[in-house]
């Protein structure tokens, strides 16, 4: 499915590797050391610990992610959507990563002890975000006119997706670092 009128340029596809291999490290990075009372952490009832936001992270990755991308591919391109995408680049990574709003998913399920295998959690993630990489570095698809309907943000193109995606590494990443900020300083 090649035509280059709709291709990414090579600098949009350098940003969007070079996003997604910082989020991957920040996260990653932010949790391998963590040690099991770190991994369960939680700053109060009905809020998500440290290793319920990782496994967010990782069932995004596994689950929603590049199973979109081949869902944009399976429904092939449609220029018909390029006016409603159009400028949303910057805009799908501020609104994932501005965390001054909260957004409520689906309720959450506590369950007492509930066990999150942390490395497998990391290996797999690597796994899949390391694939995407893989496949941005050398996709000829016309990313621009592969569309999305994304929560909050309406019609995206699969360039402006990667990016949402991306972004949402980063702003999860973030409420683990202030859930492990709170440990440290419990009154602030």
């Amino acid at each position: 499915m090649e035509n280059n009128a709709f291709q990414i340029s090579e600098q949009e596809r350098t940003f969007a590797i070079e996003h997604l291999t910082k989020t991957r490290d920040a996260f990653v990075n932010t949790i391998k050391e963590l040690d099991e009372r770190q991994w369960y952490l939680k700053p109060g009832p009905g809020h998500w610990s440290t290793a319920e936001c990782a496994e967010h992270l990782f069932l995004t990755e596994v689950y929603y992610f590049m199973p979109n991308i081949l869902k944009m591919q399976a429904d092939g391109p449609n220029p018909d959507k390029i006016a409603e995408a159009a400028g949303k680049d910057e805009v799908a990574i501020s609104s994932m990563e501005n965390r001054s709003y909260k957004v409520i998913g689906a309720p959450w399920e506590e369950v007492a002890g509930r066990k999150i295998d942390k490395d497998p959690l990391i290996a797999t993630f690597l796994e899949k975000r390391n694939e995407v990489i893989s496949w941005l570095k050398q996709t000829k698809d016309p990313l621009r006119v592969l569309f999305f309907d994304c929560p909050g943000l309406g019609w995206v193109d699969a360039y402006q997706f990667i990016l949402y995606i991306s972004a949402h590494t980063t702003r999860h990443t973030g409420q683990i670092a202030d859930i492990l900020e709170l440990e440290l300083h419990p009154n602030s």
